[in-house]
């Protein structure tokens, strides 16, 4: 039986399906990973809520993180599938672009607090990655949008210095998070190395890796 599940799994005629199947794990489980202590550390140093209150945030804010994780790595690896076999096998350039702007719009176009860190953090990291780098022979001078506040400034702890955020309307919201989400999937597939390495080493357990394993235990229970 096992012999036959391994022959099954290292089948390079099932390794789409698996791959669509681990890339869902690994985005479970990085979900997992990132926002259970992140989640755990904010709700300890600044909810005042009830203890029973505080775990069910931790929990809620786990299990949304890690379920948007997996539906985006799975909805992008299947659309990139569905290219891939729709142009003969052949992946284009701008694959990796389309699938990332539905993915990002589909999963995290709806403006909640989790979807906007997420989205937030990516379209960061996008942006970085389009900076000059060393090799570049006509590096672009930086752009200040950020306009001063005008003298004399507020005192830092007035109103005026601490207004309160407002948030972005749900449209312009959600053509970020496509845009996002499809900028950073491109600039990953086709030049990996203006990543910034925190992101690179994410993108690499969440795409690269759910494209390999040797058994059920690493298609499933652990990485490698």
């Amino acid at each position: 039986m096992t012999d036959a599940l391994n022959r099954f799994i290292l089948d390079p005629a099932n390794h789409d399906a698996l791959a669509v199947l681990k890339g869902a794990r690994n985005g479970l489980v990085y979900g997992v990973k990132i926002r259970f202590p992140h989640a755990l550390v904010m709700t300890l140093l600044f909810s005042h809520k009830s203890w029973p209150a505080k775990i069910h945030g931790i929990f809620t804010a786990t299990r949304t993180h890690a379920l948007n994780l997996a539906k985006f790595v799975t909805l992008y690896k299947l659309l990139l599938l569905l290219q891939r076999r729709l142009n003969g096998g052949v992946e284009r350039d701008m694959d990796t672009f389309i699938a990332g702007g539905i993915g990002g719009w589909w999963v995290f176009g709806e403006r909640t607090p989790i979807n906007e860190q997420i989205v937030l953090y990516v379209l960061s990291r996008t942006l970085l990655s389009l900076l000059p780098r060393l090799y570049s022979s006509h590096p672009a001078p930086p752009v200040n949008p950020v306009a001063p506040l005008t003298h004399p400034l507020p005192p830092l702890t007035s109103p005026a210095a601490n207004p309160r955020p407002i948030p972005p309307a749900q449209l312009p919201f959600g053509i970020i998070a496509a845009l996002s989400w499809a900028g950073v999937m491109y600039m990953y597939r086709h030049r990996g190395e203006r990543i910034q390495p925190g992101m690179g080493n994410s993108m690499r357990y969440l795409y690269h890796d759910s494209e390999k394993w040797s058994s059920l235990r690493t298609l499933l229970w652990h990485n490698k």
